[in-house]
């Protein structure tokens, strides 16, 4: 009942000053955010990397490269539409991709060979 106390002189003192401070830091990050800008990784690296692999998630390609998982779903996009990438599995959260090259080997070992009597 009543709500919270009013604070002290002291107290307010000390808000203003941290308040002053962190709008100053904040200031300077941000113009460093700014600055850093992330420079993607050409298409031919990362098609030389995914041929390597058995198989290539966001997560993998982020990491190999240093680059943010919403830059390196929208690259992963773009190499299945190119027809460079099959995806295997995936649903709204993770997605997972294969060479076309693996993809066309993984398919023809599922098939069934006829054998000969």
């Amino acid at each position: 009942m009543g709500g919270p106390k009013k604070p002290t002189l002291k107290q307010l003192e000390k808000r203003l000053l941290r308040q002053k401070q962190q709008a100053g830091k904040t200031a300077v990050e941000m113009k460093e955010k700014s600055v850093a800008g992330v420079i993607p990784p050409s298409f031919d690296e990362v098609e030389s990397f995914i041929k390597t692999q058995p198989y290539i998630t966001p997560y993998t390609l982020s990491e190999k490269f240093g680059i943010r998982i919403s830059i390196s779903k929208d690259i992963l996009r773009r190499l299945a539409g190119q027809g460079k990438l099959k995806l295997v599995e995936g649903d709204r959260r993770l997605r997972i991709y294969a060479p076309i090259k693996v993809a066309v080997e993984e398919h023809e070992k599922e098939k069934p060979k006829k054998r000969r009597r």
